[in-house]
């Protein structure tokens, strides 16, 4: 561990028969969730840091899904 920093850790999760892999980390009580071009932190507060990340991720997935359905406005 560095500067407070916890090495980067594999996780995925699996929507509707697909398979999404992002990385996270634990820095004091914050979880950072790397997903493509997309960074979110957030307070794991109780729960335990690899499960708020795959509810982070399971979200930046989504939002990106959706993104891409969206058309563009003109």
């Amino acid at each position: 561990m560095t500067d407070g920093y916890e090495e980067l850790q594999s996780v995925d999760v699996e929507l509707d028969g697909v398979r999404y892999q992002g990385r996270f980390r634990v820095v004091g009580h914050s979880v950072i969730v790397y997903f493509e071009s997309e960074i979110k932190f957030v307070d794991y507060e109780m729960n335990r840091p690899e499960t708020v990340a795959r509810w982070v991720l399971s979200d930046l997935v989504r939002r990106q899904r959706s993104q891409k359905r969206r058309p563009v406005r003109r």
